[in-house]
This record gives structure tokens, C-alpha cells and sequence, in this order.
């Protein structure tokens, strides 16, 4: 499912194309306070004053309305919301939302389980998206949440912010214009900190609100890198999965996946919660007969081609990358590109229909480990 590529965005009257244009800034609401994610998305948000003004949060829970803290957080973010928001109207019910806050845009960042309810119902109302990842727990549901969007035409982006990083949209260049040759191999590799570290009681390991683990919270990002990168569908997906750092682990705390490309190619992804302190370490390489591209999780690219003289030359190209509060360099970039879309009547960098085809993968992928059989994807 697909994001349409024309229009003003919304219905008659609404939706941040429509009431924008007045110059005015644009209402933003928060839909969900218990993300693990929730105040770095807004910390980016409030980079953009002249454009945006945050009027109101949303989540079921009136406890969190009061503390303006998730239970769990990233801590590389902030704990809490900051005061200002202690005089914002908090609503618990999505309707009342919608209806007492003439809203242009939502930040979506609420539990997998309840995230594509919402997305409809925003969408319905022509209110623009910010959409945290994984939002859904199958590809399916997520589906359902872009039926509505397409419906409405309103603008989403989603927060798969590899995209905007400066080191993997210039070997996104590189490899569209073939400068990788036939592609042959891939590789995704991405340690955490454990189950332990990040506390068993944390929503990332509810299985019901959830709906899956490491390659569902953090691996949509590899997979979606894949996809994008390569150009290429997958087709093939064989996996072993493991509940092994924790007991009682009711989703996959290590997996490991076969890949196979529409070219032929064949990669393989392995995610693990599994430092013990909080940090990452990973890497992600393409690798074609003509070159090889490998990105860490820092800002440089290594390009691997062949030099004149037959010997394999590594080249690196390190871009600088300024610190940014919140979401990081990458999150504004994303914000910048939705409002763009909304200006220019297109499509974002990273739409919902990216999303689901990582969430396909990542199903197979599930299936795979369960009946220990390799599952095959539609490559269209």
C-alpha cells in the first residue's frame, strides 16, 4: 500500500495543507505518553518553533497526563516531558483529541497494539502524521492504518531514520546509480543492551502490546535500510529466534535471518539484546561485483572498489553531523521533510508504505522461526 504522490493533504478546510497556508503554525497534539521514544520526538518538535506549536497530549492513562514521564525511556533521552506541558489540556479519549483541538499534525507514538487504530483515525480527520516505528505489530494492521491515508491524502512520515542519515543516503545514491554492480550479498549486524538493562517490565517485551522483539523494535530499521539500499524486494526469508538472556521472555531476545533478494543476492541480519550496559554496536554492508558499501553506526561511509592496479581500495567519506537536541540530526531532518510534503502536496522520504514492507519481512521472518521453514514474499 502506498502513499499518494499528489495532493493538498486532508479534507476541505482541514488538515495542516489547508489551515497552514494562512501562515500561521501549525496545531501539533502528542498521541501517546508511555512511548519509549516519546520526549525525544517532541524535544525535536520544539525545534521548530516558527513552524510548530505542540496544543495538547493524548494517552488512556490519566496518570501519565500528570507525570509526563513513560514508565520506560530511552536514555539517551529525556526522562519526562518538560513544564511547559503541565499547562497543556490532556485528553484520554482520541476523539476528543481530534475534536476540541483543530489539530494540522499528530505525534503518534503509542504502543504497536493501538498505534494503527490511531493512525486511522487521525488520517480521517486530515491531521498529518509523525509516526514512531514499528507502529503495528504485522504488516497487516499496518495496512489498515494506510488504507485511511490514502484516503485522505494526508502526509505521513515514519521514524525508519536511517533515511536521513547523510553517510546512508549517499551510498543510497551511490548503489541507484549502480555503482555497486550486481548485488550478491548483504549483511546487518546490531547488539544492545540486554533485557535485564532495559527492565523485563518494560513494554518492549509484552508480546500482546508488542507484538514481537529485537527484529520487530529495532531490526525494522535494518530490514527497512535493506530494502531501501538494495532496491531490490526480498523475496526469502528463513529464521532462528531465541527468548534466551531472561527468563520467562515472552517475545525473541536474538535472531538471526536468511534473506534472499529479487536479484538472486542473498544477506543475513542478526539483532541481540545482549550488552550488559546500555550502548549499541553494528554494522550494515552491501556488496556487489563492482563495489561494497559499509555503514556503522557512526557518520562515515567505506566504499571497497577495485583500483586500477587490481588491488582492492577502501575509500572513506565521513560527514559531519551536528548535534541536535532530541531525536538527533536525523529527526529533524524527518520533520523537515513532513512539512515539506505538506507544503509541496508529496510524499515523504520515509511513508508508511516503506513501513510495511519491512513489517512483511519481519512477519516472514517470525513465521519462519516458528515453523522452521523458509517462507516466501511476494516481490511486487
Amino acid at each position: 500500500m502506498s502513499e499518494p504522490d499528489t495532493g493538498g493533504g486532508g479534507r476541505p478546510g482541514g488538515g495542516a495543507a489547508g489551515r497552514g497556508a494562512a501562515g500561521r503554525r501549525l496545531r501539533v497534539g502528542v498521541v501517546g505518553l508511555a512511548h519509549y521514544h516519546v520526549t525525544g520526538w517532541v524535544e525535536t518538535l520544539e525545534g521548530f518553533e516558527d513552524e510548530l506549536e505542540i496544543v495538547a497530549l493524548y494517552d488512556p492513562d490519566p496518570e501519565l497526563g500528570q507525570t509526563l514521564a513513560p514508565p520506560h525511556h530511552d536514555p539517551a533521552l529525556l526522562a519526562a516531558l518538560g513544564p511547559r506541558y503541565r499547562d497543556l489540556p490532556v485528553e484520554t479519549r482520541l476523539d476528543e483529541l481530534i475534536e476540541r483541538h483543530a489539530l494540522d499534525l499528530a505525534l503518534v507514538t503509542l504502543p504497536n497494539a493501538d498505534a494503527p487504530d490511531a493512525i486511522e483515525r487521525l488520517a480521517s480527520a486530515g491531521i498529518h502524521l509523525l509516526v514512531d516505528k514499528p507502529a503495528a505489530r504485522s504488516g497487516r494492521d499496518a495496512r489498515r492504518a494506510a488504507e485511511a491515508v490514502r484516503a485522505s491524502g494526508v502526509r505521513v512520515v515514519v521514524g525508519l531514520t536511517r533515511r536521513y542519515a547523510p553517510a546512508a543516503v549517499a551510498a543510497h545514491q551511490l548503489v541507484a546509480a549502480g555503482g555497486l554492480g550486481r548485488l550478491i550479498a548483504a549483511e546487518a549486524v546490531f547488539a544492545t543492551s540486554s533485557v535485564a538493562v532495559r527492565d523485563p517490565a518494560n513494554l518492549l517485551f509484552d508480546r500482546q502490546r508488542s507484538g514481537g522483539g529485537i527484529l520487530s523494535w529495532l531490526g525494522v530499521h535494518d530490514v527497512d535500510a535493506l530494502l531501501w539500499l538494495s532496491g531490490e524486494a526480498i523475496t526469502e526469508v528463513g529464521a532462528m529466534a531465541g527468548s534466551v538472556g531472561h527468563a520467562g521472555l515472552e517475545v525473541e531476545d536474538v535472531i538471526s535471518v536468511a534473506l534472499r533478494f529479487a536479484g538472486g543476492g542473498v544477506g543475513t541480519i542478526h539483532h541481540a539484546y545482549a550488552l550488559p550496559a546500555p550502548g549499541y554496536r553494528g554494522r550494515l554492508a552491501l556488496r556487489g561485483l563492482d563495489a561494497s558499501v559499509e555503514l556503522g553506526l557512526d557518520h562515515d561511509l567505506v566504499v571497497l572498489t577495485r583500483g586500477d592496479d587490481g588491488i582492492l581500495v577502501e575509500s572513506h567519506r565521513n560527514f559531519a553531523v551536528p548535534a541536535t537536541p532530541g531525536y538527533g540530526a536525523e529527526g529533524r531532518a524527518a520533520v523537515a521533510d513532513l512539512l515539506g510534503a505538506i507544503a509541496e502536496g508529496r510524499a515523504t522520504a520515509a511513508p508508511l508504505d516503506a513501513l510495511i514492507r519491512a513489517l512483511d519481512v519481519i512477519d516472514a521472518a517470525y513465521e519462519s522461526a516458528r515453523t522452521g521453514r523458509r517462507v516466501r514474499l511476494d516481490p511486487r
